[in-house]
């Protein structure tokens, strides 16, 4: 089936996406050749080389969920993350460091000696400049201070905050200026990015994938908020029954959630008591 099972609304809101867009841009980033474009150019990495790209991946870390825009295998078995973020309500130094760290676990064989970690690189894109520095891309390693000043340390791990608020002359500024543009563009420096944004916009089939992953998008969105809802329901009713003495067992008997649930509504109780 074609763009006629899709509403007005949908069609026009993809017509409208940008490539900064989470709808848009993990369909953009299935093609490694992009992803290989974006690297190489923010990175200062020309000869860089992507083997695979997965998008939306889970990765589970100390009880959380995170979910990984654009997670990029090297052909020389190092990991790149590409994450897109719009939203200002972020502490996006701690994220980074977190999704660092979680890809890091997550991708580490058990009994791997730490020499042997996998190097693993985030790139987080925003609308906004998240470290306020007034620069388009910053580089961010972790350093030792020493009496001639801070000097990098290898510690297999680099965070890349790029962002599309700064403009300048550079290369780098040009590329993150076309994430925010809604029309079809040639580029001749970013081919693979070209032909993927003419196919997404112009072409009946590729109009059609972002308009189904908008209404995909939407679903999961609405799920998500059912969820959440059912989730501060619940814990209304676990607050009111340990206000009544129940016991955890008799609470997990009743609601039908974990005893880790309940001492955490508990926890937060006595913290806000």
């Amino acid at each position: 089936m074609g763009l006629e099972q899709y509403s007005k609304t949908t069609q026009e809101t993809a017509q409208n996406l940008r490539i900064i867009d989470d709808a848009l841009f993990r369909l953009m980033a299935e093609r490694s050749g992009v992803c290989q474009e974006i690297l190489r150019t923010l990175l200062d990495l020309p000869k860089l080389i992507v083997a695979r790209v997965t998008t939306q991946s889970i990765v589970t870390s100390l009880h959380r969920e995170i979910i990984l825009d654009a997670l990029c295998i090297l052909e020389d078995g190092k990991y790149v993350n590409i994450e897109m973020q719009k939203s200002t309500c972020n502490d996006d130094i701690t994220r980074t460091r977190f999704h660092a760290a979680a890809l890091t676990a997550a991708y580490t064989p058990k009994g791997t000696d730490f020499s042997a970690i996998p190097q693993v690189t985030i790139l987080y894109i925003t609308e906004y400049d998240a470290l306020n520095n007034n620069q388009a891309v910053t580089h961010v390693k972790r350093c030792m201070q020493t009496s001639n000043g801070f000097i990098p340390v290898d510690d297999k791990e680099d965070i890349f905050f790029a962002n599309t608020a700064i403009k300048d002359d550079s290369d780098k500024s040009n590329l993150l200026q076309l994430f925010l543009r809604k029309d079809v563009f040639e580029d001749t420096r970013y081919p693979e990015l070209s032909k993927a944004i003419k196919y997404f916009k112009q072409t009946e089939g590729g109009r059609s994938e972002v308009c189904k992953t908008i209404e995909d998008y939407a679903k999961d969105y609405a799920k998500d908020y059912g969820q959440r809802c059912r989730a501060e329901g619940r814990a209304e009713i676990i607050a009111h029954m340990l206000s009544l003495g129940k016991t955890p067992e008799e609470i997990a008997s009743f609601t039908g959630a974990t005893i880790d649930e309940i001492k955490s509504v508990e926890e937060s109780m006595l913290t806000n008591a």
